[in-house]
């Protein structure tokens, strides 16, 4: 079953803490997944539309197939960033989303991720 695709903010969020914000959200695989440019999210667009990423985490999906990391992208020492890159690491060996994929690696290109969901936690300014 594929999910509706982007990002969904959950119901409370985002939290004000201090001078940051706090943001919970789901997000859904790309149909077609890029090693090149992986799951590209940026702070002023898809429903953020906030100033920075300061830090992220993210769940294993759904089906605890894929672990998600987080890269902070295009930012400098010290501040925050205006994007964040989400590259989802194969836990298993095996054919998963249409691709071969190897346990401990990055997803492999044109792998089907639209039936994945990951929960990711972001400090946003």
């Amino acid at each position: 079953m594929a999910f509706t695709a982007g990002v969904k903010i959950l119901p409370g969020y985002p939290v004000q803490m201090g001078p940051k914000m706090i943001v919970v959200f789901d997000i859904i695989g790309p149909s077609s997944y890029s090693r090149t440019t992986g799951i590209v999210l940026s702070a002023t667009a898809g429903g953020l539309n906030l100033g920075g990423f300061d830090f992220g985490q993210a769940t294993s999906d759904t089906q605890n197939l894929f672990d998600l990391q987080v890269q902070m992208n295009l930012g400098g020492y010290g501040n925050s960033v205006p994007s964040i890159i989400l590259r989802p690491v194969s836990i298993t060996t095996g054919s998963v989303g249409g691709q071969s994929q190897t346990a401990g690696t990055e997803a492999a290109t044109s792998t089907n991720l639209s039936t994945f969901s990951w929960r990711v936690q972001v400090v946003m300014v």
